[in-house]
């Protein structure tokens, strides 16, 4: 059995140090694939399943999300497991991170509070990235017909 975390604050054991890296990897790769891989596996799946466009088109926007949602259950999982590894102390609840700026808690007082979640980091970088790709994409790569660009 592996031993994780001492009560008094002592160190992990080195098995529990590298499942918690091994978590940390799956989860920030993870992020980036709920949302790159999960959209291109299911545009290329629905194409090669449905017999024309419109159907592939249709069936891609009702399996994409149901398998970003499936991707980010399993995420969830796997980040809850990775903080019972690094242990520490308990966060408190308090506003999703997304909603933070909304709130009228002081930057100070959720400092204070516990640090992010790698979960939270990894998505926001992910989602961030992805937009910022598909950006690059459309107005740089895309052949638009209606495009004002040569």
């Amino acid at each position: 059995m592996m031993v994780l975390l001492a009560q008094d604050g002592g160190t992990r054991s080195w098995v529990g140090r590298v499942e918690a890296g091994c978590l940390a990897g799956v989860i920030v790769v993870g992020s980036a694939l709920v949302w790159v891989g999960v959209p291109i596996a299911g545009f290329w799946l629905a194409t090669r399943v449905a017999p024309s466009g419109v159907t592939a088109v249709l069936s891609a926007l009702i399996a994409i999300p149901v398998g970003m949602a499936a991707a980010g259950w399993l995420l969830a999982r796997v980040s809850a497991r990775y903080e019972s590894l690094r242990g520490g102390a308990e966060r408190r609840r308090g506003p999703p991170a997304w909603r933070v700026s909304l709130s009228e808690e002081r930057a100070s007082d959720r400092r204070r509070a516990g640090e992010r979640r790698l979960i939270d980091i990894a998505m926001t970088v992910s989602a961030a990235a992805a937009l910022l790709a598909l950006t690059v994409w459309f107005f740089f790569f895309a052949e638009l017909p209606l495009s004002p660009f040569p």
